[in-house]
């Protein structure tokens, strides 16, 4: 985009960098979804991404302890989504006996 073309507000100083970001978190977001509502319709530019991510997801919502948990919890905080995936984490009993 050159200096002349007119930016929306929400997106002066953006980087490239915040871009990435910003699509990584989409993509993550989508996989929630995905998991939540497996009938849920994804857009057609992230339903890859999402898929390819979805098994990670559903392992870290279920609380599992494992590679593919551990993966969706490591991109959700490269893309500054951590205590969002936190958020969505199913309590087990047996966590929930613990507090």
């Amino acid at each position: 985009m050159n200096e002349e073309e007119v930016r929306p507000a929400c997106r002066v100083g953006v980087t490239a960098e915040d871009l990435a970001r910003e699509a990584d978190r989409a993509v993550l977001y989508g996989a929630i979804l995905a998991a939540q509502r497996p009938e849920v319709k994804i857009k057609p530019h992230l339903a890859d991404a999402v898929a390819a991510l979805l098994p990670a997801v559903r392992a870290y919502l279920d609380a599992e302890e494992n590679e593919l948990s551990a993966y969706a919890m490591e991109y959700a905080r490269a893309c500054g989504a951590e205590a969002f995936l936190q958020s969505k984490r199913r309590v087990s009993s047996s966590s929930a006996d613990q507090t």
